[in-house]
């Protein structure tokens, strides 16, 4: 499927808004001038839900009105601020009349988005404490541990994701005497939320132990310029996520959805 950037989308919804012309309706051909797009692709969009289903004239020929020019409209903008599935699962809702599925998808993609930046900022506070623990200092033995699924919970991962960076040796937490349980303390802690912020954004096994070796010994400049990149990107795509929603809002209060949603 196509990637849509936001310019991509803000600039193909001028042309959508404008180019309609004195038609009763459009032929798939028309759409995919009007869009920039092909006739399959418009096809598609219909086919796994960005539109709403077309009549069929007499000759079996699809017909698209303006509806489905303001969805189409919608739709990129959506793909670029949510992502291509979570913008269908939306569209999807909006044309099967389902406001509140709507509503706890758009919610939940701003909460994930919120999740996201809130672990950056609990690594680079990480970061920070690492800098400023003595070096001789050691862990003490009377913090509090979690057990492995709480650990996984606390950074989104899985736990078998969690038990395969331990494979790889970028966690060594410690055991439970008596069951052999995995237990992660603060430090062990600090270091899976950095591991899977990194794994977030590509990085390869060596470059990240690479980083937490380099935090180890108080050298946090490469684990801090991958953070600061890492929340960068991230505040382009609220932005984007922000566009999102305001294009949304507009697609359900316009009418031209009426009939469809409650």
């Amino acid at each position: 499927m196509e990637e849509i950037t936001q310019e991509d989308a803000l600039e193909g919804d001028e042309t959508l808004r404008w180019r309609f012309k004195q038609q009763d309706y459009l032929r798939p051909v028309d759409l995919a001038r009007m869009a920039g797009l092909g006739v399959t692709q418009i096809r598609t969009y219909e086919r796994v839900g960005f539109l709403p289903p077309a009549e069929r004239g007499e000759n079996g020929y699809r017909r698209y009105t303006p509806d489905h020019v303001e969805a189409l409209r919608v739709a990129r903008i959506l793909i670029a601020g949510y992502g291509w599935q979570n913008a269908l699962d939306v569209m999807r809702a909006v044309h099967s009349a389902d406001r509140l599925q709507v509503f706890a998808l758009v919610n939940a993609r701003h909460t994930a988005l919120d999740g996201q930046r809130a672990r950056i900022m609990v690594a680079l506070e990480t970061t920070e404490a690492v800098l400023r623990r003595p070096a001789e200092a050691k862990p003490a033995r009377d913090r509090p541990f979690v057990q492995i699924q709480e650990a996984a919970r606390t950074v989104g991962v899985r736990a078998s994701a969690v038990r395969f960076w331990e494979r790889e040796g970028l966690l060594q937490p410690l055991r439970q005497a008596s069951t052999g349980y995995r237990l992660y303390d603060a430090e062990q802690l600090g270091r899976l939320n950095v591991v899977a912020l990194l794994r977030d954004v590509d990085y390869r096994f060596d470059a990240i132990r690479e980083v937490l070796d380099e935090l180890a010994v108080g050298r946090p400049d490469q684990i801090r310029r991958a953070l600061e990149g890492r929340l960068e990107t991230l505040n382009r795509t609220s932005w984007d996520c922000i566009a999102a929603t305001a294009a949304l809002h507009g697609y359900l209060a316009s009418g031209a959805t009426r009939g469809r949603t409650r």
